[in-house]
């Protein structure tokens, strides 16, 4: 038999206990309510907005690429995207994952601090972890590859305060000191990944207040003098990071150079101040009152409140866990006395207030501003603030039970959101997706310096009015490269205002560029690309041969008649589309043979084009949108198949909007659309009566 020793047994039950207390069940129902929520999407999500041009500047130039990119205002990104794609690459799944997993710790971590400060609140310490986890007010975690450093910063920041409370509290010198040095480093980093978040060395000094005050008596100038002793060891973070920032930094970037607010303010400084204010206001409305009523109204509305499937599934999920958390803490009768609770409620007032209002003052102090939408991510460092103030606020209602399920709603409604903003992410990605695989099939090949003119189904596809020119020249020009900027072969506009006056009064080519890439747009050199609904193919315009659908809006129609296709190779094989990027093929329906057959048109390949058509009847496969037909009438015109065409021309007989435009193309003198004299005769009779 072994024996072992006291010291040893001592040592392994001080262990023992150690990992019950952190990692209680308590911690169990976070990870299980935060996988519930994000998990499932974190499988099926790819690449939002943004995350497009990480991912091709990286394909093309290399992980190196990233210190170039943020070398004009946050040099550790640099670091933190080139060890990311590195490792990683352009993969969106572990991007994902480890949006998730940088969450999960922040809560976590914040479910640590808030029992070091309260330590007879765990009930509610828990709860309110969970909010911080699910904060709604955040929509940008779909988005993971530009976002992932806010993540990492949340992360950081929750911990470097939970450091300095292990810090005070300890009585070693040395666990004193690594306590100590783990929260200044975590400190230094979470600030360097996202400077704006340096208001939450506020958060610091009052959780150390807090912490003083519970285990002091005495006057309140004592607790002061003390909480000053132990906080001014950590003056290093943010002094530190100050003095860097405007000392020893030049930002080339105008949104985070501080001595362009300086210039500003003293040009006018009441207009400054003015404007400094509603945005103040506003983003503290939006991040501690908005974040938890409206955002998850907006995002019901954007479903017209048809909640997905699955969004009812994983809600209902959440609610099963919080209620079997609930019935456990009933079992185990609480740990929240009544008159512990509303001392906890007038401190997390107090905490969550004061933390929220000075977090957002580098926000608005870099130019910056939070609302629920573009500047969500501005509202993320004082995220914790606003779920420990909504916390706050539960709390003061005397009632446990009551409280439990205020917080129990806010926390089945804030999963409810998180699941609306992904379905309409998926959407949205999908969408994008599909269009590319549908241009790919109809554009063979592309010349370099081509300008494409993309009309999505839907607006938020694409939030630049220079379009997506990353999917485009990820598909055509994959090579890489070793430049700085890179340059994009290929250049996209989106039919904005500015844009289509641009192209009408065909203006000279322009060099637009971004960080660590440019492009050339030739205005006078166009191709339009246009999907108009959801159900639509994608068309690629010839503005010598093209019919307009009455599904496209009245600005990109103006747009037709300047668009070319000579910039199409096509003799070219159709290209590979990396499937990490623009997942699999579609199925070869409708849309694939008309793409096909449209190709075969602008070649005049009209023999190909018509056996392409035979093979889409021999499916029975038919347009959603009418327009689609045009090529399949030219084909069949073309090489006198009279049979076919009219079967056409029977379905698309009420369609006198289309049926106008064929006519008008048939008598067109310069089109190449001209058909023998009998099939003539065939069209005129049902096109143009």
């Amino acid at each position: 038999m072994v024996r072992i020793e006291p010291a040893a047994l001592h040592f392994h039950n001080l262990t023992m206990s150690s990992i019950k207390k952190y990692f209680s069940p308590d911690v169990l129902f976070i990870f299980l309510i935060s996988a519930v929520v994000f998990l499932p999407y974190a499988f099926r999500l790819t690449y939002y907005l943004d995350d497009w041009y990480y991912v091709y500047d990286g394909v093309v130039a290399g992980p190196k690429i990233f210190h170039s990119m943020f070398s004009v205002d946050r040099p550790i990104r640099g670091y933190f995207f080139n060890v990311f794609f590195s490792v990683f690459g352009p993969h969106p799944l572990p991007y994902h994952l480890g949006a998730y997993l940088w969450r999960l710790i922040a809560g976590v971590g914040a479910y640590w601090l808030l029992n070091v400060i309260w330590s007879g609140g765990r009930r509610n310490n828990f709860l309110i972890a969970i909010l911080f986890i699910l904060y709604p007010g955040y929509s940008w975690w779909v988005s993971a590859i530009e976002y992932q450093p806010m993540a990492v910063s949340l992360a950081l920041q929750v911990f470097s305060v939970f450091f300095t409370l292990l810090s005070i509290r300890s009585a070693g010198l040395l666990p004193k000191a690594l306590y100590l040095l783990g929260a200044t480093l975590t400190g230094w980093a979470y600030i360097a990944l996202v400077d704006y978040a340096i208001g939450a060395e506020v958060f610091r000094f009052l959780c150390i207040y807090l912490f003083i005050s519970h285990g002091m008596e005495g006057p309140f100038v004592r607790r002061v003098s003390a909480v000053l002793k132990a906080w001014l060891p950590y003056l290093v973070v943010s002094l530190g990071f100050v003095f860097w920032r405007v000392f020893l930094f030049e930002s080339d970037r105008q949104a985070t150079d501080i001595g362009l607010h300086v210039e500003k303010f003293k040009t006018s400084p009441l207009g400054y101040l003015t404007e400094m204010g509603a945005d103040f206001y506003n983003s503290i409305m939006n991040a501690g009152v908005h974040a938890w009523f409206r955002q998850p109204y907006l995002r019901l509305m954007d479903f017209r409140f048809d909640v997905p499937l699955l969004g009812v599934i994983l809600t209902g999920a959440v609610v099963l866990l919080v209620t079997l958390a609930g019935y456990l803490w009933l079992r185990r009768g609480g740990l929240v006395a009544p008159e512990a609770s509303q001392m906890m409620a007038r401190e997390a007032l107090l905490l969550g207030g004061l933390s929220l209002l000075f977090g957002v003052i580098p926000v608005i102090a870099f130019g910056r501003f939070i609302n629920l939408s573009i500047y969500s991510h501005y509202g993320l460092p004082v995220s914790l603030a606003a779920a420990i103030l909504l916390g706050g606020v539960i709390c003061i209602f005397p009632s446990g039970r009551l409280q439990y399920i205020l917080f129990s709603v806010f926390i089945t409604a804030s999963a409810l959101t998180h699941s609306l903003i992904a379905e309409r992410t998926l959407v949205l990605e999908n969408s994008l997706e599909t269009f590319w695989w549908q241009a790919s099939w109809r554009i063979p090949g592309l010349q370099p310096d081509a300008t494409l003119v993309t009309r999505y189904p839907y607006e938020r596809v694409v939030d630049n009015p220079l379009g997506l020119p990353e999917a485009l020249n990820l598909i055509y020009f994959p090579e890489p490269r070793q430049e700085d900027p890179i340059r994009y072969f290929a250049s996209t506009l989106m039919p904005t205002q500015d844009n289509v006056e641009a192209i009408l009064a065909q203006k000279p080519k322009k060099i637009e560029g971004y960080r660590t890439h440019e492009m050339v747009v030739q205005y006078a050199d166009i191709m339009v690309l246009t999907q108009p609904t959801s159900f639509s193919c994608v068309r690629v315009v010839d503005g010598e041969n093209f019919v307009v659908s009455a599904n496209d809006p009245e600005a990109l129609r103006s747009l037709f008649e300047y668009s070319r296709v000579d910039s199409i190779r096509v003799a070219e094989e159709v290209p590979i589309l990396p499937a990490y990027a623009f997942g699999r093929e579609p199925e070869r329906g409708w849309c694939y043979y008309f793409e096909k057959v449209d190709l075969a048109v602008q070649s005049a390949d009209w023999t190909n084009a018509a056996r392409l058509g035979d093979e889409a009847f021999a499916l029975g496969l038919a347009p959603q949108d009418q327009v689609e037909w045009f090529p399949f009438v030219q084909a069949y015109a073309m090489t006198g198949n009279a049979d076919r065409l009219e079967n056409i021309l029977q379905q698309t007989a009420a369609n006198t909007f289309f049926n106008e435009q064929v006519c008008t193309a048939l008598h067109r003198s310069d089109s190449k659309f001209a058909p023998a004299a009998e099939i003539g005769a065939l069209l005129e009779e049902y096109v143009c009566k």
